[in-house]
């Protein structure tokens, strides 16, 4: 089977019903070809496409219906905002947008899911990109005293000066405090540490009763532990925070537990340790989301004493098994 059509059918992106059911007659042909399809669906990501194993001939035609990349933003009523897609290495785009009515604003709240990363333009032109699981929520316009909105997970921020509305962006620690400055936040739900890394203009982090932790300076990355709640600022070089949003991301004696998060998030799959001796074990090097996992795999494999397998699974994330390398006599 063709792997462009293979990707292209893995993408919702066929709309002949006779060319699916070709596709779906070679897949269901043997596990061989089953397994060619989950590696393609693996090299691209793509979390809308979960319920394959409900497909049949018998309910193709209503269960498989083209949609297309749905952004679920009506534009036309919320014209001040727009959600661009932001495909790394060509990857497809999902994602899952809520509004929440309140007596004064209407707020929307975009949830980016694993495998994905996407960039939203706000009302005040503020340029946000968003990483993989990071949730985002915003109102529609913002009110005249102040431009607030609420991130858990990662993301970048370009904010448009506007010195008689300050910018705030609420996380599970500190308030982010500017006026119009770029800067990246990561501040994923469950982690101890909020990390605020500033590139140009300036900003200030505040607790939740607006009193102030940390002044910041461009170049400098703010780490503030949720634990502890103490605040330690460091010069540090920004496109080791912030190249993620190229499709890149870099890691510095870091552990083996802490990666696999990341990777869980980038590439949508689920990691399981079956040897915990490993998740202590520390790297320094650089992951592009272009390049499939198998390749991070194998790369992680021959340059330490982990080994892996993956677990190639048709309705939910692959699951990728962390152990030591068995020792040879």
């Amino acid at each position: 089977m063709n792997h462009e059509k293979l990707h292209r059918f893995a993408i919702n992106s066929i709309s002949d019903e006779k060319e699916i059911e070709e596709i779906l007659d070679w897949i269901e042909a043997s596990p061989d070809n089953q397994k060619e399809f989950n590696r393609v669906k693996n090299l691209w990501p793509y979390t809308g496409f979960k319920n394959f194993g409900s497909l049949s001939k018998e309910n193709l035609s209503k269960a498989y219906r083209p949609t297309g990349r749905t952004i679920g933003l009506n534009v036309l009523k919320y014209a001040a905002v727009f959600i661009l897609a932001f495909l790394i290495g060509g990857l497809s785009f999902y994602l899952v947008q809520n509004e929440i009515a309140t007596s004064e604003l209407t707020y929307h709240e975009i949830i980016v899911p694993f495998g994905e990363s996407t960039e939203v333009i706000l009302a005040d032109q503020t340029h946000v990109w968003l990483n993989s699981g990071a949730r985002l929520k915003y109102p529609s316009m913002f009110q005249t005293e102040s431009r607030t909105v609420e991130l858990t997970g990662e993301a970048y921020f370009e904010v448009e000066r506007d010195t008689k509305r300050p910018f705030k962006v609420v996380t599970p620690g500190p308030v982010v405090h500017v006026l119009g400055t770029s800067f990246n936040v990561d501040a994923f739900e469950g982690s101890r540490f909020v990390n605020v890394t500033l590139v140009e203009g300036k900003v200030t982090l505040e607790n939740k009763e607006g009193t102030v932790l940390a002044v910041m300076s461009p170049n400098e990355n703010a780490t503030y532990d949720l634990t502890e709640n103490k605040t330690e600022i460091s010069q540090v070089s920004t496109s080791f925070y912030t190249s993620w949003k190229e499709g890149t991301i870099y890691f510095k004696d870091e552990k083996l537990v802490y990666i696999a998060q990341k990777l869980e998030r980038w590439f949508n799959v689920e990691v399981v340790f079956d040897d915990e001796s490993v998740k202590d074990l520390k790297f320094t090097g650089a992951i592009l989301k272009n390049k499939p996992i198998d390749q991070i795999m194998e790369i992680l494999k021959y340059t330490s004493v982990v080994d892996y397998s993956i677990d190639m699974r048709l309705q939910q994330p692959n699951v990728i098994h962390f152990k030591k390398m068995p020792v040879v006599k």
